[in-house]
């Protein structure tokens, strides 16, 4: 890991500092690291809600038969590896 000096307003310290003795992080490094990982899932979920309205708008097409026989073949194994564990 590598270290990154930041600069905070008083408030904001105050409130990452309350978090960390409320017990919901065991210190200021985790609590940012938690803000950069939850702005990157939630990139991650806008990227994907872009790409599932323009895949609503745009026109429908039929997947050949062949392709759903290997979506399923990939469900399935995805299934039977679960039932594995």
């Amino acid at each position: 890991m590598v270290s990154l000096n930041i600069a905070v307003t008083e408030s904001a310290k105050a409130f990452i500092e309350g978090q960390v003795a409320a017990g919901k992080f065991r210190d200021t490094a985790e609590y940012i690291v938690a803000l950069v990982e939850a702005d990157r899932a939630r990139e991650i979920r806008d990227e994907i809600e872009a790409q599932l309205v323009k895949s609503l708008r745009s026109p429908a097409e039929l997947m050949p038969d062949g392709e759903w026989d290997e979506i399923r073949q990939v469900g399935e194994q995805i299934l039977e590896d679960k039932r594995r564990r």
